[in-house]
């Protein structure tokens, strides 16, 4: 029954790999099924970038050049409760949580002399619980796919069954970017500008540009 069982998982593997379909695994799985198999297409380059590396490798796709990427996944042990939990995803709140980790990391990251250190640090904190609080008119979900797929533990003994459910969601960057610019704005003009502010207040909008445009100085 074990070797029958195994027979099978080999069959699916070698049906996906004579279809053209790479396998979007993680360490330690391998692909029983997906949407691909279910409808006879080439699984999308998006949905491996979405399991193997990150929004921002989607964005570098041609295809997705011009838009920021959010992606959304959902596991559970069978494919309706993975699409509950999906349909269940409070989009606007996932997306501003995102957004603002986002842009939080890309400070850290930021080039700043020790003069502008304080005021940078004021006004960036600012702005990671704007985007935070933030909701963002644009997004939409551009495309949805799933894998289910078999799990190993570390002495690769066969674990758990799960279906995982990706989601794709995009916004045009300059919808986005004008988005931004009034939150900024309003943190700015918050108080009377001095000329250490407005050197703060334009490193953070150089990173932001930097990290989600590929503009800025």
């Amino acid at each position: 029954m074990k070797f029958a069982k195994a027979a099978v998982v080999v069959m699916l593997v070698l049906a996906l790999a004579a279809c053209g379909t790479k396998a979007p695994l993680r360490k330690g799985e391998v692909l029983l099924e997906d949407k691909g198999t279910a409808y006879g297409v080439k699984t999308p380059k998006w949905v491996e970038l979405a399991i193997l590396g990150g929004p921002r490798d989607i964005e570098k796709l041609a295809d997705y050049k011009n838009f920021v990427v959010f992606i959304a996944q959902f596991e559970a042990a069978n494919l309706q409760s993975a699409q509950l939990l999906a349909e269940r995803m409070q989009a606007d709140t996932e997306i501003a949580r995102y957004l603002s980790t986002r842009v939080k990391d890309a400070f850290k990251g930021a080039n700043v002399a020790d003069a502008d250190s304080k005021n940078f640090g004021v006004y960036a904190e600012r702005f990671v619980a704007s985007v935070g609080e933030a909701k963002f008119s644009g997004f939409r979900k551009d495309a949805d796919w799933w894998v289910k797929v078999q799990t190993y533990t570390p002495e690769n003994k066969p674990d758990k069954q799960i279906y995982r459910v990706i989601q794709l969601w995009t916004i045009e960057k300059s919808m986005l970017q004008k988005q931004f610019d009034m939150i900024l704005g309003q943190i700015a003009g918050s108080e009377p500008p001095t000329p250490e502010t407005k050197r703060a207040m334009d490193i953070v909008q150089n990173t932001v540009a930097k990290d989600f445009f590929g503009e800025g100085k």
